[in-house]
């Protein structure tokens, strides 16, 4: 993996006309920052390809995936195989992306910490170096990426979780507040569990009133126990982690509200993103409840719907 992400990272401009593109966005004063400026390239080819792999696993991946598991279905109507392909390849992208984001986050987080390399708030707020930097781009790609396919394929608070992202990701490589970048994607340790259940359910086969088979209580066992792993996780990284970075953070920049460096706008475009963000997580682990409290009322039966209808 490491290979790959200093690959990306090294391919220069796509051609000659992105100078001009670059200078323009300058010029007119679009985007001042020069580390946004130098690495714009690097993000849109990571965004270009997490597109790739969301094409190859829509046309070639997941189609025979999903003939398989709706001929054992009743739903066998054309919009619902290529709606579940299309989620599939999304879910896919999703878990891929974690396992990259959370290589990077956690390689630094090893290495850096409040106590050893950033034991003062001008350092966290201020300081950045070259592997902060590298998760800012894969981060903002990403983002990007994320909220242009969430217009075609997902709903309003996928596009808002988007949109938000690639802007506090976008000020973290100005540079700014680089330091918290991998701790807040720790949020995306719930990502591997959260996709797991997901393709659990789609493509599993499920217990229900006319399936009772070894395979399929093995499996909605395996499945229960993913979900208890997911809620516990989604509960740590994104409720109590991401709430006590959000504390951290505002007392950082009370710290330092006086410094020339600090940054207003910024500042207050982070900790109201990241507030918007956290709420959204409070919002979806109360519907992890409500989905926990719905299959204990069904004996541990994690679905029996038609993998079509689920969601």
């Amino acid at each position: 993996m490491e290979a790959s992400i200093e690959r990306i990272m090294s391919l220069g401009p796509p051609g000659p006309f992105w100078n001009k593109f670059v200078g323009m966005l300058a010029t007119n004063e679009w985007i001042t920052s020069t580390k946004i400026l130098a690495n714009l390239h690097s993000a849109l080819y990571v965004a270009a390809g997490y597109h790739m792999v969301f094409l190859m696993s829509k046309w070639v991946l997941f189609p025979p995936l999903v003939r398989w598991r709706l001929a054992h279905s009743k739903d066998h109507s054309r919009r619902g195989r290529q709606g579940l392909v299309n989620q599939s390849a999304l879910h896919f992208v999703s878990m891929i992306q974690s396992f990259v984001i959370l290589y990077l986050s956690l390689a630094y987080l090893q290495t850096h910490g409040p106590t050893t390399t950033h034991p003062s708030a001008l350092r966290r707020v201020f300081d950045h170096d070259v592997e902060s930097e590298v998760i800012c781009v894969f981060a903002i790609g990403y983002f990007v990426w994320d909220a242009v396919i969430s217009v075609f394929y997902s709903s309003l608070p996928f596009i808002m979780h988007g949109l938000i992202s690639t802007v506090m990701f976008s000020i973290g490589l100005k540079p700014y507040i680089q330091f918290y970048a991998p701790a807040f994607l720790m949020f995306e340790l719930s990502n591997p569990f959260l996709n797991f259940r997901w393709f659990g359910i789609k493509f599993f086969p499920q217990v229900s009133e006319t399936n009772k088979t070894f395979t399929a209580r093995a499996l909605n066992c395996v499945q229960l126990l993913n979900n208890v792993v997911l809620i516990l996780v989604f509960f740590g990284a994104r409720i109590v982690w991401g709430w006590y970075q959000i504390f951290m953070l505002c007392s950082d920049f009370w710290q330092v509200r006086h410094d020339p460096r600090f940054l207003l706008l910024e500042t207050a475009t982070i900790v109201s993103g990241n507030l918007v963000l956290d709420v959204l997580n409070l919002v979806w682990f109360l519907k992890m409840l409500s989905v926990a409290k719905r299959i204990i009322s069904k004996r541990g039966r994690v679905q029996d719907k038609p993998a079509t209808e689920a969601h």
